[in-house]
């Protein structure tokens, strides 16, 4: 009888214990500490590309200072919306940064020039490029190779028509990454697609009802100076529904032809490239022989717009070629189709201020469509 008094004891003894611990938990609610988040390391970027010499290269952490040395590649940058990442240049001249490039990059011309296409690897650790795009012609020289060795990752981009510039865009935007290789590849898509539909207006043309195209280089006031078969000018001439006039020729390779072999062509187009356009197009239709030249004398003389580059050779900016071009080669086709020069400014409006983030006016817009500057004036205006 006592062990089951004790018993009892115990039990009333463990409720009341019970109850005062419930009652000291509900004013004094136990809070559990959630278990501390550790950051983790952040992961380094590495990228491993092969270049257009078919070397591997890896490039370990963000690129932000590229030494450009290739100055064909280097409106790409500007037009981008990447000059801050152009951390030296192999030149650094007006015809590199003119007026339109300082209109979307007033700092362009602050950039350092390392005073040629071979600098000193001294000069090239001197800037701390997590980048450098050597010139073309030096790859063979294993300049690149060079570099590298000094633990400064080199690549070797180069192009010399649609083709060979979305191989070359499809490298550039995996090494820089984020809205850049956004950009790049967007980029390719667009080339795709507008070289498909020109390409698709104009194939049901005839070889014989083909215009003869001659293309002015316009580096020079020489009427001269063009651009051999197989290059980008060939590309978008032939696409947009042209006989390129330098494979009727057969220029191979050199750029230089003589006035004989382009009356003997005589040309239902010409198109005027380069600064000098607005001197070679006043010099056709004044100059003796010239003048007479078939698309002279029916109005098809034309020029081209540029801007950070011309529009007519390489860079991002001949995306907008292929629509001008048709208009000059194929101007039914290209009305036809809406392409016209209102709808050329929409374009270029568009296409800078995607790419560049730069909002031109209309104004400025049809500037640059007729191969002005930024101000209205030519380049290098006639006399």
């Amino acid at each position: 009888m006592r062990n089951i008094k004790k018993s009892i004891s115990l039990i009333i003894v463990f409720i009341l214990i019970a109850t005062m611990t419930a009652g000291c938990m509900k004013d004094n609610p136990v809070t559990t500490e959630p278990a501390k988040e550790t950051n983790p390391e952040p992961v380094e970027r590495i990228v491993t590309v092969t270049d257009m010499s078919g070397d591997t290269v890896t490039i370990k952490g963000e690129v932000k200072k590229i030494i450009n040395l290739w100055p064909a590649g280097t409106s790409s940058f500007f037009v981008m919306g990447a000059g801050d990442l152009i951390a030296g240049l192999a030149v650094n001249n007006p015809g590199t940064m003119n007026s339109w490039t300082q209109l979307f990059y007033p700092d362009c011309v602050n950039i350092p020039a390392l005073g040629g296409i071979t600098p000193t690897i001294e000069n090239i650790i001197k800037l701390e490029p997590d980048l450098v795009i050597i010139h073309p012609s030096t790859a063979k020289d294993g300049f690149a190779e060079k570099i590298r060795e000094v633990g400064i990752p080199a690549i070797n981009i180069n192009f010399s028509n649609y083709e060979t510039m979305m191989q070359a865009y499809t490298i550039l935007g995996e090494v820089l990454g984020g809205e850049y290789q956004e950009k790049l590849n967007h980029w390719c898509s667009a080339v795709e697609t507008k070289l498909t539909k020109v390409r698709d207006l104009t194939k049901g043309i005839s070889e014989a009802d083909r215009p003869v195209v001659y293309y002015i280089a316009g580096q020079t006031d020489s009427l001269t100076t063009t651009m051999a078969a197989n290059s980008i000018i060939s590309d978008w001439a032939e696409s947009a529904g042209g006989v390129y006039a330098p494979r009727l020729m057969e220029l191979a390779a050199s750029a230089e032809v003589t006035s004989e072999a382009v009356f003997k062509v005589n040309p239902d187009v010409i198109i005027c490239g380069g600064v000098y356009q607005h001197i070679e197009k006043n010099a056709l239709e004044t100059k003796d022989g010239w003048k007479d030249l078939k698309a002279v004398t029916t109005g098809r003389v034309y020029t081209n717009p540029y801007a950070c580059f011309n529009w007519d050779r390489f860079g991002l900016e001949s995306q907008l070629q292929m629509n001008y071009a048709l208009m000059c080669i194929q101007p039914e086709i290209a009305s036809n189709n809406g392409i016209t020069k209102e709808s050329m400014i929409n374009e270029i409006i568009d296409f800078y201020k995607k790419y560049t983030n730069y909002e031109l006016s209309t104004t400025q817009a049809e500037y640059m469509l007729n191969g002005l500057r930024p101000d209205g004036k030519a380049e290098f205006p006639v006399e």
